[in-house]
């Protein structure tokens, strides 16, 4: 799992502001792309007040 902070500072470095809303307008993005029904959710699944993780089903 991957907590939002980490992601944040990954991807935009350690001087970006912890501004999640940005990175949930990307995972939603990023779901739209490779998820079949981005409504039922099956690779990307969200950990709520965490951060997000990928899915054990193969």
């Amino acid at each position: 799992m991957l907590t939002y902070a980490f992601i944040i500072n990954q991807v935009w470095g350690h001087f970006a502001q912890s501004d999640r809303q940005i990175l949930r307008v990307n995972m939603a993005n990023i779901r739209r792309k490779i998820e079949q029904n981005p409504a039922g959710l099956k690779y990307i699944l969200t950990e709520v007040g965490v951060g997000y993780r990928m899915s054990d089903e193969p």
